[in-house]
This record gives structure tokens, C-alpha cells and sequence, in this order.
């Protein structure tokens, strides 16, 4: 009786250790492995900082320059002259800026048709090897002309008054004439009554 008891208690013991085991078992099998993040990577050394290249240009002082010198200094000849030897420099950007520069100021200055003519031919003669963009000519030199131009609606406009003030002159001119004669004519009736009278006078003797 007493081996009885003493196996089913094992047999029971046995048992419930099994149970522990297995529910243990199931408990592990639940648990997910903790991620173990990566280690950062050393950041990279900043970069060597760039050594500034700095080009110095020469730029030469051509005829051109001198001469724009000469004609802001009030030496219009002799900038005219300087700029007629710059209009035969190798580099096409000077020759260029000579030629505007010299037709500008021929066209402010001129007096005639002659004069005028020659201009414009010196400008056809810039624009004709004008690069799109230009070379770099220096507008101020039309500041001169563009203070006498005149458009066309204030030429007509100018037209239009000279022509009404001659009439005017004209009208006024005429009536003076027309009175002058008045005078002349009376004067002249005055005379020839005088004469009539004197003669009318002389036959009665």
C-alpha cells in the first residue's frame, strides 16, 4: 500500500513538472529577440576647403580709350583724331566702339547735307560689322542729338504754326499795302483836283 501511494506520487510529480516544462516551453517560444541596432558608421571628414584662383587681366589702354579721355576733357579734335586711328586696331570690338563713337558725334555736329551724309555713312559702316549684342559702344555719345531731336509730330506740329503765323504776316502785310495804296490813291486825287482847279482858274482870264 505504501509503494502504491508513494509511485503515484512520483507518477504525479513527474506530471507536473512536464506541465511546467511545457508551459515554459510555450512562454519562450513567444518572446521575439530584441533588434540590436547596427553601429552609426564615423562620419567622414570634412572636405579640404578651395583655394581661390585669382586671374589677374591686363586690359591695354588702346587709341579709344585716349580718346574718350580727349572728348570727356573737351578735346573734341584731337578725340577725333584718336579715334580715327583706333578705327584701324586689330581687335574688332575697339574699331567698332571708335566708329559709333565717331559717327555719333559727327551727326550731333553736323551743319549740313554733306556733313550729315558723311555721318550716316559712318554709321552704315558700324552696323553693318555689329555683332548681336554690339561690342560695347557707349550710348552717351547720342546724349547731344537726342536733346535737338525732334519726332515727327512736333515737326508737323512746328509745321503747322510756322505756316499760320505766315499766313498771318502775310494777311497783315497785305492790309498795309492795301491802306498804302489808299493813301497813294487819295493823294493822288487830291493832286489831280488841285490841278483840275487851277486850270478852271486859268480859263477864266
Amino acid at each position: 500500500m505504501g509503494h502504491c501511494v508513494s509511485r503515484r506520487i512520483g507518477s504525479a510529480a513527474v506530471c507536473g513538472l512536464c506541465l511546467l516544462f511545457a508551459l515554459g516551453g510555450l512562454g519562450c517560444a513567444r518572446r521575439e529577440p530584441v533588434p540590436v541596432a547596427p553601429a552609426a558608421a564615423p562620419a567622414p571628414p570634412p572636405p579640404a576647403p578651395a583655394r581661390e584662383v585669382v586671374i589677374c587681366k591686363i586690359e591695354r589702354e588702346t587709341a579709344y580709350d585716349r580718346g574718350l579721355k580727349a572728348y570727356e576733357a573737351g578735346e573734341a579734335k584731337r578725340a577725333m583724331a584718336l579715334w580715327r586711328e583706333a578705327a584701324g586696331d586689330a581687335e574688332l570690338a575697339v574699331r567698332q566702339k571708335a566708329l559709333f563713337a565717331m559717327a555719333s558725334v559727327k551727326l550731333s555736329q553736323a551743319g549740313s547735307d554733306a556733313e550729315l551724309a558723311a555721318a550716316m555713312e559712318m554709321f552704315d559702316a558700324w552696323s553693318k560689322k555689329s555683332p548681336p549684342g554690339g561690342s560695347g559702344e557707349d550710348a552717351r555719345f547720342l546724349v547731344p542729338l537726342l536733346k535737338s531731336y525732334k519726332p515727327g509730330f512736333a515737326l508737323k506740329e512746328q509745321k503747322a504754326s510756322m505756316d499760320r503765323d505766315c499766313a498771318k504776316k502775310l494777311a497783315e502785310r497785305e492790309e498795309q499795302v492795301r491802306r498804302s495804296l489808299q493813301q497813294q490813291v487819295k493823294a493822288l486825287e487830291t493832286i489831280h483836283q488841285q490841278i483840275q482847279e487851277k486850270k478852271k482858274g486859268l480859263t477864266n482870264y
